[in-house]
C-alpha cells in the first residue's frame, strides 16, 4: 500500500541510485500510484480484488503512460521545487518516461513475489515470480531499502549538486 514503507523504501533507494538516469520525483510517484485501486478496495470504496488489472505489466504500462503525460505537463513546476530543495535534477522527457515505467514495473514485480492472486503477465494466468520471496522477506528487504534510502537522502543534496553540475557541463 502507498502508506507503508514497502514500496516507498525501494522507490527512495533506487531513485537515488538511478538519480542520474531517471527523474526522482516521477520514480517515487510511479512506485506508489499503482496502489490507487488497492487503496480504494481496502477502504470499501471499490469492489473487487485489491490487486486487479493495475497490478499487471499491461496495467502498469498504461499507468506509466498516464503518469508520463501528467509529470511532463507539470515538469516546469516541480523543476522549481527541485531547485528549492537543492535536488539539482533537471527533469527531462526521457528521464520522466524511464522513471514512470521503471517505477510501476518495480511495484508490480515486488508484489508478484508474495501475492498469490496476482497475474502480472495477464492475459496469461501465471506468476513465475510467486514464491521467490515470501511476505516476510519482502517486508524485510523493502524496509532495509527504506532505511538505506533515508540514509542516502541525508547525503542527497551533495549528490544532487554533483549531478546538476555534470548535467550543466554536458549541455
Amino acid at each position: 500500500m502507498p502508506f507503508t514503507p514497502y514500496h516507498f523504501g525501494p522507490a527512495l533507494l533506487f531513485g537515488i541510485i538511478l538519480f542520474r538516469y531517471i527523474d526522482f520525483t516521477t520514480f517515487v510517484v510511479a512506485n506508489l500510484i499503482i496502489d490507487w485501486r488497492a487503496a480504494l478496495v481496502l477502504f470499501n470504496l471499490w469492489m473487487g480484488p485489491r490487486h486487479g488489472w493495475v497490478h499487471t505489466f499491461i496495467g502498469a504500462s498504461i499507468m506509466s503512460v498516464i503518469l508520463f503525460v501528467v509529470m511532463n505537463y507539470m515538469r516546469k513546476e516541480y523543476r522549481e521545487q527541485h531547485t528549492q530543495m537543492s535536488l539539482g535534477q533537471v527533469p527531462t522527457k526521457i528521464k520522466i518516461l524511464l522513471a514512470a515505467f521503471a517505477g510501476t514495473f518495480l511495484h508490480v514485480a515486488i508484489d508478484s513475489f508474495h501475492h498469490p492472486r496476482m497475474e502480472p503477465f495477464m492475459p496469461f494466468s501465471l506468476n513465475p515470480l510467486l514464491g521467490i520471496a515470501g511476505t516476510q522477506e519482502v517486508r524485510q528487504l523493502t524496509t532495509v531499502c527504506g532505511i538505506l534510502g533515508l540514509f542516502a537522502l541525508i547525503l542527497f543534496p551533495r549528490l544532487g549538486n554533483v549531478s546538476w553540475e555534470v548535467e550543466n557541463r554536458e549541455n
